[in-house]
């Protein structure tokens, strides 16, 4: 049995019930460019809890923040210098670990104060975003361990019991994780993945 908080496309109508459920600290499921991803408002430590719980994972493990733009990012970290900006705008979309989180993010950093931003190419999501006017977490909607649901049919009914929102928006998944990139202290970038 599905959610009735179950959306397949994004108008005004759904948008406002799925910001609210979202901003009252929901758990939701969503399509990404890459793998079905579990996520909330990450600046909600609550609600971050509970993804990690829901997907047994390991709280060393960060998460990644999806945000709508690169004007975006110098709101939750350390913006590089402008010609690595460039390189990166130049990948398709990465993952990215920049050095420096500011305080509302501590939460979802790794032990070097680090946070990974990955800026979502996917329209209704960028919306989405916009209208929070905060970034969403991004992690696959897997238990910690299994393989990653490329279809929304592979993912464990565990999770899609537990959640309060899903989305299914017609979205051209990879089904292959992220290019990670990090930005180093010296400001160079090295390649994770």
């Amino acid at each position: 049995m599905l959610t009735k908080n179950y959306y397949t496309e994004l108008n005004q109508s759904n948008l406002e019930k799925i910001l609210s459920v979202i901003r009252n600290g929901g758990i939701f499921i969503y399509p990404t460019e890459t793998v079905w991803a579990l996520g909330c408002i990450a600046l909600n430590k609550s609600s971050v809890d509970k993804v990690y719980q829901l997907k047994n994972r390991d709280k060393s493990k960060p998460l990644i923040c999806l945000i709508d733009d690169f004007e975006s990012i110098s709101k939750y970290a350390i913006l590089p210098e402008s010609k690595i900006a460039t390189k990166l705008k130049l990948h398709n979309h990465p993952t990215v670990i920049y050095q420096k989180t500011k305080p509302s993010l501590k939460h979802v950093t790794n032990e070097n104060n680090e946070i990974a931003i990955r800026i979502t190419p996917i329209i209704e999501l960028k919306k989405i975003i916009k209208m929070l006017n905060a970034p969403i977490i991004s992690t696959s909607a897997n238990i910690s361990g299994q393989p990653f649901p490329i279809n929304f049919n592979d993912i464990d009914k565990n999770i899609t019991s537990a959640v309060d929102l899903m989305l299914n928006f017609e979205v051209e998944s990879t089904g292959i994780p992220s290019t990670i990139i990090r930005i180093d202290e010296t400001g160079e970038l090295q390649y994770l993945r």
